[in-house]
């Protein structure tokens, strides 16, 4: 449903917005109602750039007249001055309402019990052909921090045709995709078929993959079950039950590093476990104690870190949050780098595990385009 608009009043140098919804209202500087003009001379009609010089725009600017238009689905503007009109859309102003920084959705936190049983997925046939199919499963993944595409040929082909449906393969220190076996082609844990304690991935980079995606490609071995955890449930139980640690994840900043002599490579960065945004609402968990590099703090922040790591570290290997799940050819995974934590369980025999990288814009830019030809409010 299209937003609309009840009322829009002048009030000083702001325009006072209220809305038939009954949601709260909204106030605009003239100066940025101006500044953000969506008219053709302000805005370039193809690419959507800024036109308007926003240093040019006075200060004081004001308007000599506003009106609601189409029943509210348009606001008004005419300018002292120059004259010129400004319109607009409702369902614009509308959106300035949300965290301009995320994309809206409604995300369920899950433990083994709530997800074991009705693990998200669609079919892969579907998936490469049908376009509300693919919205499904990226709207799973939104909710869920993951879904898996089932009845996937084993091939490396099937593999890049599912990430490629969605977005372009990012290539990273590993390439774009990837297949590995227990060969040590790279310094990482990950090409031995050793156990794998719960993770993200990229603790070492500023800009951390968005998005991992895991196909099977053969298993002709025993063990290696694979293990998800909900990282946003865990924050969710530590800062009920321990806020004092849940905080000192927050604030810590811990740095990530990946070293490979042999090819030159020395990768650091540094970021809290729990990333908050400006509104202090979690956007990130980055956790890997393998990557993570020395660093020293003050004495008692030092014992204080220890003991949330720790907390931490027992709510990832608590069974009752872990959704185990032994991944075989057939069956493709994808899951929120940003949110959900991996492990794998050690195995014996050969195992063939193909993948690839995806941004978390781009990902979120393909919900987007879905929701608008569905007809939704992204």
């Amino acid at each position: 449903m299209s937003a609309t608009l009840s009322a829009a009043t002048i009030r000083g140098s702001e325009v006072e917005l209220n809305w038939r919804d009954g949601a709260p209202g909204l106030k605009l500087p003239l100066l940025w109602l101006r500044d953000n003009c969506q008219c053709d001379e302000s805005r370039h009609p193809q690419t959507r750039q800024r036109l308007v010089d926003t240093f040019r725009i006075p200060a004081d600017i004001t308007a000599s007249s506003i009106a609601l238009e189409q029943d509210g689905r348009v606001l008004r503007l005419e300018w002292d001055g120059s004259g010129h009109v400004s319109r607009f859309d409702a369902d614009f102003l509308s959106e300035l309402r949300a965290d301009p920084d995320v994309l809206p959705h409604s995300f369920t936190t899950w433990d083994r019990d709530s997800i074991a049983q009705a693990a998200p997925q669609v079919p892969y046939s579907a998936f490469l052909q049908d376009e509300a199919t693919l919205k499904e499963f990226l709207e799973q993944v939104a909710r869920h921090g993951f879904s898996f595409v089932e009845g996937v040929p084993a091939t490396p082909a099937a593999t890049q045709a599912i990430a490629r449906r969605i977005a372009y393969i990012r290539e990273t220190i590993f390439g774009g995709y990837w297949g590995f076996t227990a060969n040590m082609e790279h310094k990482d844990t990950a090409y031995t078929s050793m156990a794998i304690g719960p993770h993200t991935d990229g603790t070492y980079s500023f800009d951390a993959p968005g998005y991992q995606m895991f196909h099977c490609l053969a298993a002709e071995c025993s063990g290696g079950e694979n293990v998800l955890i909900d990282g946003f449930r865990i924050a969710e139980l530590m800062r009920r039950e321990h806020p004092a640690d849940y905080r000192t994840l927050t604030e810590v900043l811990i740095p990530g590093q990946y070293l490979d002599d042999s090819r030159g490579i020395h990768l650091m960065a540094r970021r809290p476990l729990f990333r908050l945004n400006d509104l202090g609402r979690l956007v990130q968990v980055s956790y890997n104690n393998y990557d993570r590099a020395p660093f020293a703090l003050p004495e008692a922040q030092q014992a204080a870190f220890y003991r949330a790591l720790g907390r931490f570290d027992a709510y990832c290997n608590d069974t009752t949050l872990q959704l185990r799940r032994r991944l075989l050819p057939g069956s493709v995974l994808l899951f929120d780098n940003w949110r959900v934590l991996h492990a794998r369980d050690a195995y014996v025999g050969y195992r063939h595990l193909a993948g690839a990288y995806l941004n978390k814009e781009d990902v979120e830019s393909r919900l987007r385009f879905l929701r608008v030809a569905a007809g939704e409010p992204v």
